[in-house]
């Protein structure tokens, strides 16, 4: 029999496919590279909306940036200086600023994962916190939005006359895009304010789904919260699958984050020919740090599945199931069937649940999901899952588990970074 063989791009699993069952690979034909640094102070130079940065900083006092933590690739550590640059330039000092790891109801950034986000020489410079979700000591009440969601917010940031956010846009698998009004909520949100917009209600939304933003109840819901809070001004980069920056944009919330939609969207759209039987699929970096943001490749490919479908899950979840896995997987643990799981979800929810409901909902259409990670478990992969050793054990199986005769196998690594669609005509994406 021949094979193909394929090899992940960051070398972590390879696995071999008959050559009559393989369909293809599909591959995110992004844009190539900015030209460093002269593309991101262009960006900075010419902001969406607003004045030069160093103009609106006038005058101010205490300033906040907002940064993501070590579950995303925003390059914080280079895009750092330029900013601090301009604050200098518009007087103010280092004393003035305070950075704050906008990691929602994730756990802590370790200092050494600080470190590597801020880079050695701000730690030094600048005071750096971690976003506490939980310390309703350090959180300021704002009001309700108009869906009533309770708008709690890290006081640092509600104290200060300057609010700086940095992030990265790409789909989203039910805020429609990251980026933008994220670094608000979830990023500097409190509990409360999360789960209430990470419900069950909110999330279900037929319009809450990767790529759509307008009529979208959890993106308008946390524009409406961010603009209470106050972004000033923000940078928002695009990453290719190497993390190598494509895009940069800078100024006004709204204006600077649709305009990095609207580039997303100009690549991001793949066409899958027909309906793959099997699909193999990883979440790639920083995404594999767990098993819970992991999840967001498996939600991504059920926008092309049918309810024979059956994925091959890898990833490496240095981390286990992660801090938010815990709430995950005890909603799974005595349920036997998927419906139990929402039911459960429903009946006690927490924002760590969200990612439980979606896979909940997931399996109820039919789908069959085998999944390896070296570092979780197989006893706790089997109570969400079907669990294999290897990748290739999982194909194997799932090749045995297809109805079809010669089941067409779909390679779709990082599938997260794009929205795919079916359509009957052939795909130019595959190779």
């Amino acid at each position: 029999m021949n094979y193909v063989h394929y090899k992940d791009a960051q070398g972590e699993f390879s696995v071999k496919i008959p050559k009559e069952n393989y369909i293809g690979c599909i591959q995110c034909n992004a844009p190539r590279e900015i030209q460093w640094p002269a593309g991101y102070l262009r960006a900075l130079k010419n902001p969406y909306g607003v004045t030069k940065l160093r103009d609106i900083a006038q005058g101010r006092r205490k300033v906040a940036i907002l940064v993501s933590d070590y579950t995303r690739a925003v390059p914080a550590k280079i895009l750092l200086p330029p900013i601090i640059d301009e604050l200098h330039q518009a007087g103010i000092s280092e004393s003035q600023i305070t950075i704050i790891i906008a990691g929602g109801l994730h756990r802590p950034s370790t200092q050494q994962e600080i470190a590597q986000i801020v880079g050695d020489d701000w730690i030094k410079r600048l005071r750096v916190v971690n976003h506490n979700a939980l310390d309703s000591e350090r959180l300021t009440f704002l009001g309700k939005t108009k869906r009533g969601t309770p708008v709690w917010i890290n006081s640092l940031v509600s104290e200060s006359d300057l609010c700086i956010a940095l992030g990265q846009i790409e789909p989203h698998e039910y805020a429609g895009f990251t980026g933008g009004r994220k670094s608000i909520l979830p990023g500097v949100s409190g509990e409360e304010t999360i789960r209430f917009n990470h419900s069950p209600e909110m999330i279900e939304h037929p319009l809450a789904k990767p790529g759509i933003l307008e009529g979208n109840p959890v993106h308008e819901d946390m524009v409406e919260c961010a603009l209470m809070a106050g972004i000033d001004f923000i940078v928002n980069v695009v990453l290719n699958r190497d993390l190598k920056i494509i895009g940069v944009f800078a100024g006004d919330m709204l204006e600077a984050h649709s305009k990095g939609v609207d580039f997303v969207n100009s690549f991001s759209r793949v066409e899958i020919p027909t309906q793959p039987d099997i699909i193999i699929t990883t979440p790639g970096k920083p995404l594999d740090v767990d098993f819970y943001q992991s999840l967001k490749a498996l939600i991504a490919v059920d926008a092309i599945a049918s309810p024979e479908t059956i994925v091959v899950f890898y990833s490496s979840c240095q981390d286990g199931l992660g801090s938010m896995g815990g709430e995950m997987l005890k909603v799974f643990l005595g349920a036997t069937t998927p419906q139990e799981v929402e039911t459960s979800v429903r009946s006690n929810f927490k924002v760590q649940m969200d990612h439980a409901f979606l896979l909940s909902k997931i399996l109820q259409k039919g789908i069959k999901i085998i999944a390896y990670s070296p570092n979780v478990p197989l006893n706790i992969i089997k109570e969400m899952m079907i669990p294999a050793s290897s990748v290739q054990e999982g194909l194997d199986l799932a090749l045995q588990l297809s109805r079809r005769k010669t089941p067409g196998v779909l390679v779709y690594p990082e599938a997260q970074r794009t929205l795919p669609f079916l359509a009957k005509k052939t795909s130019n994406h595959y190779e």
